[in-house]
């Protein structure tokens, strides 16, 4: 009985108190300042950037990159390979006309001091994993991509329970075709020719990569003497499956339309073609490319005997450009 009317005094003493006040206990302590989430603005901008990339959407890549901005990746002998925006543009898009699904992708890393950011994009598919660092500045415009440096693991190719390829083959049949013997030509390169005409020296410019999942090289060159153009051309090396023959087609800005056949001699394949000289004498012509320090060479002879001999007709140099 002592113990409940205790218990029922103190209940009493606590309600006066409450009541004096006007307030209960936790109201008197003093108040403490609940610290905002701080929210990162820069990085909410710069990952709406690189989804923007991740679309491989033609238009908003262009509000991500800025027009100026390259691609960056090592070419097969090491070399450092430059790919201009806008041919990654167009590479896109020939990519999505030709049905190609869009890879797996994610972004791994996200990192920006004041107007300079870096992130990190992994792109998987059944062919390859690519890796992608893509450089970004805050400017006038908001963050946009300076620059992508890449790197690509491409998977070995699997094979059934008969020890063949797998399917992966038949979806890139150029896979183990003679173009992957040229692949030493990609890259963006200074020519020169030798020897040196009397007119004086003639020199160019040439960009090469591999086009259409490396069923093909594509070339862009011109060539220059004094300071004055002499041509603008386009080749394109490529693998016909149904002959089982490599092909050059030369065409340039001068109406100098030329197709070639690839032929196998001495260990070495060469394209070779036949035509008339200004006599109305048929001349066969040989044009063999070789891997050369960090460049290659491409030599030109001529034959008026069906090639029992050969006389020099010429040898460009391609030396990197970077």
């Amino acid at each position: 009985m002592r113990t409940r009317l205790l218990a029922a005094v103190l209940v009493c003493a606590a309600l006066n108190h409450f009541h004096a006040n006007g307030k209960s206990a936790e109201a008197s302590r003093p108040n403490r300042a609940i610290a905002p989430v701080a929210i990162d603005k820069d990085h909410d901008a710069i990952r709406t950037v690189v989804q923007q990339y991740m679309t491989f959407d033609p238009a908003k890549l262009r509000e991500a990159f800025y027009p100026s901005a390259n691609l960056y990746v090592a070419g097969e002998q090491g070399d450092l390979r430059t790919i201009p925006f806008t041919q990654f543009l167009e590479n896109v898009s020939k990519s999505a006309a030709a049905g190609r699904a869009l890879p797996k992708m994610q972004v791994d890393l996200i990192d920006h001091e004041g107007s300079a950011a870096i992130a990190k994009v992994t792109e998987r598919s059944d062919e390859a994993t690519v890796t992608d660092y893509l450089s970004l500045i805050r400017g006038s415009a908001g963050w946009k991509v300076v620059s992508k440096t890449f790197f690509v693991d491409r998977h070995p190719r699997a094979k059934d329970s008969s020890g063949t390829s797998s399917s992966a083959s038949a979806e890139n049949p150029c896979a183990s075709s003679e173009v992957s013997a040229f692949g030493y030509m990609a890259g963006e390169w200074i020519t020169s020719e030798s020897p040196v005409p009397s007119a004086g020296a003639v020199k160019g410019a040439s960009r090469t990569e591999k086009i259409l999942d490396g069923c093909a090289i594509w070339e862009h060159r011109s060539v220059e003497q004094n300071g004055k153009e002499l041509f603008d051309a386009h080749v394109v090396l490529a693998y016909d499956a149904a002959t089982k023959r490599m092909l050059l087609f030369y065409v340039d800005d001068r109406s100098h339309t030329q197709l070639y056949e690839g032929r196998k001699q001495n260990g070495v394949l060469a394209f070779y073609r036949e035509r008339p000289d200004p006599d109305g004498a048929m001349v066969l012509i040989r044009v063999t490319y070789a891997q050369q320090g960090k460049g290659f060479t491409q030599t030109v002879e001529r034959s008026k005997d069906k090639g029992a001999t050969w006389e020099a007709g010429g040898v460009t140099s391609y030396e990197p450009k970077h």
